[in-house]
């Protein structure tokens, strides 16, 4: 009976290479069509608004598309390689898997807003290097130099992208949650911060300079109103937020109803990233302009509950909505990019 129900589980799960290549297949061709599709890349700072002159530096210095492009991959395949390790170290998924990986894969991929490197991306990588930092800090109360690294690169993820501020107190819940916070790591975490800041004045002084501080914060004071959101989005957001959205909305309900499958560790780990999900879908509300910057940022706590629902339940129904969900979504999202392109190649 025992080995009835492991063949059944191989033979119904979502975690199986098929998908593997489904996923990664879909995600070149998005990187494809994103490549085309930015034919006139570099494009005018200006608009985006949450660009800071420390990544305008950055901007200034790249020799074209290709390396842009490159680049942006090559942060988005890192990142996606510390999610992967996180989960595989932490063992959030209590099942070996590279769904997290296939998952922030697809869903960066197939955000045409992110594409091919823009502030969000420079920032988002540095912000998952905090995240990785604090996920290992689990128990480990004397955690200064982990504590230090975490304000580190979240200090240095404001630099390249300023919302990476409001993210800092959710890591110091975070901390306090994985019981790695005492008035010692949490100092250590503000120094790890204002070292950033303090090398960035530095500049300053050298240049004779101070606009910058006004320049760097200046974006955090462009706020939406939420009655605009509906104007903002373009039917790719809407795509992608309804596809990341449905997904994490069946993980979450699943770890609600199955709260005590897990140990405790691992249920701090998930309820740290459903506030992550929410805290980042409540600044895409706010900071509604450009809604793609926090869609990458949900897309962090999103590919992990994902990952897990789908590896973790198995079956023939769980299969098949994997199936309903994601087929049409990349297919939907292949059809948009292609139009896209069609009319940038028109214009």
């Amino acid at each position: 009976m025992k080995a009835r129900r492991t063949g059944y589980d191989r033979q119904y799960t979502v975690d199986s290479p098929i998908n593997y290549t489904i996923l990664l297949g879909a995600s070149l061709l998005f990187w494809m069509i994103g490549y085309k599709t930015a034919a006139d890349y570099p494009v005018q700072i200006g608009g985006d608004i949450a660009a800071t002159p420390i990544y305008e530096l950055i901007y200034l210095a790249m020799p074209g598309k290709a390396v842009a492009c490159l680049i942006g991959i090559l942060l988005t395949l890192a990142g996606a390689f510390l999610l992967h390790r996180a989960n595989y170290l932490m063992i959030i998924i209590r099942e070996k898997t590279v769904m997290p990986f296939l998952f922030y894969v697809l869903f960066i991929s197939s955000n045409p807003g992110g594409y091919p490197l823009n502030t969000t991306t420079s920032g988002m990588f540095c912000l998952m290097l905090a995240f990785y930092r604090l996920l290992t800090s689990y128990n480990e109360i004397g955690a200064i130099r982990k504590a230090f690294n975490i304000g580190l690169f979240t200090g240095l993820a404001s630099l390249l992208w300023v919302h990476a501020l409001w993210f800092i107190p959710l890591l110091w819940w975070g901390m306090y949650s994985f019981k790695a916070l005492t008035l010692r790591t949490l100092l250590s975490s503000i120094i790890g911060i204002a070292v950033n800041y303090w090398f960035l004045l530095g500049w300053c002084v050298i240049q004779h300079n101070f606009t910058i501080f006004s320049l760097i914060f200046a974006p955090l004071m462009e706020i939406g109103p939420a009655s605009e959101i509906t104007a903002n989005l373009q039917p790719a957001d809407w795509i992608n937020i309804t596809y990341i959205a449905f997904l994490s909305m069946i993980a979450i309900i699943n770890i609600l109803l199955h709260e005590h499958d897990d140990n405790l560790r691992t249920r701090r780990y998930l309820s740290f990233l459903i506030v992550f999900l929410i805290v980042s879908a409540g600044l895409l509300v706010l900071y509604n302009r450009h809604p793609y910057e926090f869609l990458n940022a949900a897309c962090i706590p999103a590919s992990i509950l994902s990952a897990h629902f789908f590896t973790v339940q198995k079956g023939r129904k769980t299969l098949w909505l994997y199936y309903i969900l994601t087929i049409p979504f990349i297919i939907i999202s292949l059809l948009q990019s292609l139009w896209i392109s069609s009319l940038n190649m028109v214009i």
